[in-house]
């Protein structure tokens, strides 16, 4: 019940947050920090210590069993992490809001999103699943829409089809689920992930009804993440946004799709074909380079920030595809006497797998420090465009290294959070993927190429004098650029506080290809 009253408080404070008129600011963000504080509370107490690796919390309330619809909720060592995650984000999120420039409603936004993210995470049941992926998804729309910038309308529609239409593809697998539960359990409705989720029942569908549910499925998780070629909105979408927005859309959206792969789709991963595996490496790697190729002619640090963010999931999606087909080779045995610090059993399968679910926690807490960094940029000199910013560093040393700082994690800086997801699924994956391995290194050269680009074109060299003179950020600004650096700078050195529950997870799914 302690999660379940995490929940409860979440939508409380958002609902309560369109009553406050004054000082809304304050609220939001003591809200979400006392929602961030309580769940690493509750991580600590069920998860630091004696995790097995199954769902914790399990709370089940019947609403209208006729007709399968029961509240229910649970979490596992992966989604554990990802609420971390989704609170640290909505916490940040609150922190940059610009109270002078922005309407108070943003604030609402912000945790509504929140809330519906947190609901995501711990949902049980297909239909408050969909309910609350819908619930993420318009206040980020509004938030585009209202508070964006130029090409806010055009950007906001997109997002706004896109997302719909993968929504729309969503919501039909899972009711292609229902519908062909109820067939072969005569006339038993339910929307239980529990009893749908169930790789047995999904093998007897018909072929093509199966085949669309598994499309609906990854269609829509494949637009969150994004991936290539469902990917259109971002740029548009990220540019748009207020900082929030895109703090969210960065790290809120991608956690949604990551979650869809690894908490809904891997343990019924023995529906896969290898085929359809091998259809989403291409992805990945396609996803990889051709972002990172697009991100180095970008001028506007916040349009290739954006683009940087969509190629660190093409990891994800590599190491979903990659980890499954390599894990289908081996015993489920194997699988239940796996742990991180046996590498005997690690490498089958295990250290892509885990490597992609770290990769999503890497990548909230870094683009997230990323760009609230921009944010303090484009506050301090009123520009986003390398060629109109340079030689920063002179008038703005503590800003320019932690963003600089910022940047390196995402290249994969041996030491920062970001190099642990990355060579995971490198090393992993090159057992499935064999000789197409050298795609990846071709696409994390393009990625450390343009990075360091970055840096030496809006930090470095002669000062832009135009800017006049701009102030360093002050103690506020420092601290939460500092503690998001310690967060990354923590989890790259001592990888196993996210990868133990990780493995934990896997291990617990009993051997993926034989579920």
């Amino acid at each position: 019940m302690f999660l379940l009253s995490i929940f409860i408080l979440s939508i409380l404070v958002s609902l309560g947050s369109f009553a406050f008129k004054g000082r809304r600011k304050e609220y939001t963000i003591i809200s979400s920090a006392l929602v961030m504080v309580l769940t690493v509370i509750y991580s600590l107490i069920h998860f630091a210590f004696s995790y097995s690796g199954g769902y914790v919390s399990v709370t089940t309330i019947a609403l209208s069993p006729s007709t399968g619809i029961y509240f229910s909720s649970a979490v596992t060592g992966f989604t554990d992490w990802l609420l971390i995650l989704g609170t640290i984000i909505i916490f940040i999120a609150a922190l940059i809001t610009n109270d002078s420039r922005e309407s108070r409603t943003i604030y609402s936004y912000i945790l509504i999103a929140g809330s519906g993210l947190y609901g995501i995470l711990i949902s049980r049941n297909f239909l408050f699943f969909y309910i609350f992926w819908e619930v993420v998804l318009i206040p980020v729309y509004f938030m585009i829409g209202q508070f964006g910038g130029r090409r806010k309308d055009s950007a906001s529609m997109k997002f706004f089809v896109y997302t719909q239409f993968g929504s729309l593809f969503l919501l039909l697998a899972i009711l292609t689920l229902y519908n062909f539960y109820s067939l072969s359990h005569a006339g038993v409705l339910t929307f239980q992930m529990s009893a749908l989720l169930n790789t047995s029942f999904i093998n007897t569908i018909p072929a093509l009804w199966k085949g669309f549910l598994i499309f609906g499925f990854l269609f829509g998780f494949l637009v969150k993440l994004p991936s290539f070629p469902v990917h259109s909105w971002l740029p548009d979408a990220y540019e748009s946004a207020p900082y929030p927005g895109t703090v969210i859309l960065a790290g809120g959206l991608s956690v949604m799709g990551g979650y869809g792969l690894f908490g809904i789709l891997l343990p019924v991963s023995g529906i896969f074909s290898s085929t359809v595996l091998y259809i989403l490496i291409l992805l990945g790697i396609i996803s990889l380079i051709y972002f990172a190729l697009t991100a180095m002619f970008q001028q506007i640090l916040k349009r290739m920030m954006a683009f940087a963010s969509a190629a660190a999931m093409g990891f994800v999606t590599i190491a979903f595809g990659a980890g499954i087909l390599e894990a289908g080779t081996i015993s489920a045995s194997a699988y239940a006497s796996a742990n991180i610090y046996n590498y005997t059993t690690f490498y089958s399968g295990i250290l892509e797998l885990s490597g992609g679910m770290f990769q999503i926690v890497a990548h909230g807490l870094i683009m997230a420090m990323i760009f609230a960094a921009l944010y303090f940029i484009t506050e301090k000199t009123g520009k986003q465009t390398m060629m109109n910013l340079g030689g920063i560093f002179r008038e703005a040393p503590i800003l320019s290294s932690l963003f600089l700082a910022g940047l390196l994690a995402s290249l994969g800086l041996p030491g920062l959070a970001g190099f642990i997801g990355e060579f995971s699924i490198f090393i992993g994956s090159f057992q499935a993927i064999s000789w197409i391995i050298f795609f990846l290194i071709f696409g994390m050269i393009v990625t450390a190429s343009y990075h360091i680009w970055a840096a030496q074109k809006s930090l470095f060299g002669p000062y832009n004098e135009n800017l006049g003179k701009i102030s360093d950020i002050n103690s506020k600004e420092i601290s939460i650029l500092m503690g998001l650096l310690i967060m990354i700078f923590i989890i790259g050195i001592v990888p196993n506080l996210v990868y133990v529950p990780l493995v934990s997870y896997i291990a617990h799914l009993g051997g993926i290809g034989a579920l």
